[in-house]
């Protein structure tokens, strides 16, 4: 146990990235014995830390990049979300699809960037590393795609260490798309324990609940109710998180999180849903993200029946920004260098689209309109 512990202090120390060293420092004890825990339990001459699960997916899902990331010899790290840098906001492509296919809405491609808000500003200067618990940055984002092709839509967000939102409660569960926006946000940003976290160490994440609470007093084989689901609890649980792993390219380190979430009915019944989040550990964004929800309750599909669907959903980093696919080594396609410019070009301009849609809800409502 004498030699884990020392072996444990020394892997925390030397995952420790980028600046904060005194408040890390801190952590003292709790940093030994979260590093510890999977040391003691694979003992030496274990497999890497990186490698000690899930590492056939990772490379999988990144072989279609050209990406090959090493299994770290770091066993913690510090998980925290950061603010995109002032002149490289985040650009992201969101990608749905729909087995088998749905009768209101059909496979789609969408364009989401994230920045600094541009009139709004933190309470405090920022540091480099992962956002302080207590502290809410407030950013802005553009988006185009479903529900908002023709010209977009904008919104104001909020970044912290552990949460990006507004996200969605309902994201997990819905077999088609309620705010392109907030599920993007709830999808693709899963909630950071925002502290040190060893590889194979659980959290509870981002809450589920509205229309996803009425899942779990549905009768799992007809889809309805009756008398002995009157007496059902109509609510579910939150998000549960892994961290499965810890990689690295290049001298910067990567996060890879395995999320679960069910509506309690079991295995092959009901809704569940599944995500694989890669995390840029030392720029504190997503890289890539997939959630596959498994909607088993009848859903009206396109060809005029009633079915179960699976829905997957993808976000993956376009932008050339550190810590994104680009920055990993992936050759971007021309076309997406180009998404990543307009996409800069209608986040500075948000304000402008912001005026015309006010306004043309003015004309439509009228202005004091609920």
């Amino acid at each position: 146990m004498t030699l884990a512990f020392a072996l444990g202090a020394r892997h925390a120390a030397a995952a420790a990235p980028g600046p904060r060293a005194a408040e890390r420092a801190r952590i003292g004890l709790a940093a030994v014995l979260a590093a510890a825990v999977p040391l003691v339990a694979l003992g030496c001459g274990g497999p890497a830390p990186g490698s000690m699960m899930e590492e056939p997916p990772l490379h999988q899902a990144l072989a279609a990049y050209g990406i090959e990331l090493a299994a770290a010899e770091a066993w913690s790290v510090e998980l925290g979300w950061q603010v995109p840098p002032e002149d490289c906001p985040h650009a992201y492509r969101l990608s749905t699809s729909y087995e088998p296919a749905l009768r209101f809405e059909e496979d789609n491609v969408a364009s989401l960037i994230v920045g600094r808000h541009p009139r709004q500003k933190p309470e405090r200067p920022l540091e480099d590393g992962p956002l302080p618990s207590e502290l809410v940055v407030p950013a802005h984002l553009f988006y185009q795609g479903l529900r908002a092709e023709r010209e977009g839509a904008t919104r104001d967000v909020y970044l912290t260490g552990e949460l990006v939102g507004p996200a969605s409660p309902t994201a997990a569960c819905m077999a088609r798309t309620w705010d392109p926006m907030e599920d993007a946000l709830a999808l693709g940003w899963p909630q950071l324990p925002g502290r040190l976290t060893a590889v194979g160490e659980h959290w509870s994440g981002l809450r589920v609940g509205g229309k996803c609470s009425r899942a779990a007093c549905v009768d799992p084989q007809t889809g309805g109710g009756g008398v002995d689901a009157h007496a059902l609890t109509c609510v579910v649980g939150p998000w549960q998180e892994t961290l499965a792993g810890l990689y690295e390219h290049d001298g910067e380190l990567h996060a890879w999180i395995h999320s679960r979430w069910s509506d309690g009915h079991g295995p092959g019944l009901g809704i569940s849903a599944e995500r694989k989040t890669l995390i840029s550990v030392d720029h504190g964004r997503p890289i890539w993200s997939r959630t596959r929800v498994d909607h088993r309750f009848a859903q009206p599909l396109h060809d005029g029946s009633f079915g179960p669907v699976v829905r997957t959903w993808t976000l993956e980093a376009i932008d050339g920004c550190p810590g994104s696919l680009a920055a990993t080594g992936w050759e971007r396609p021309a076309e997406l260098v180009d998404e990543e410019t307009r996409l800069r070009d209608q986040l500075a301009h948000a304000d402008r689209l912001r005026k015309r849609t006010r306004r043309a809800a003015d004309e439509e409502h009228g202005p004091f309109a609920e």
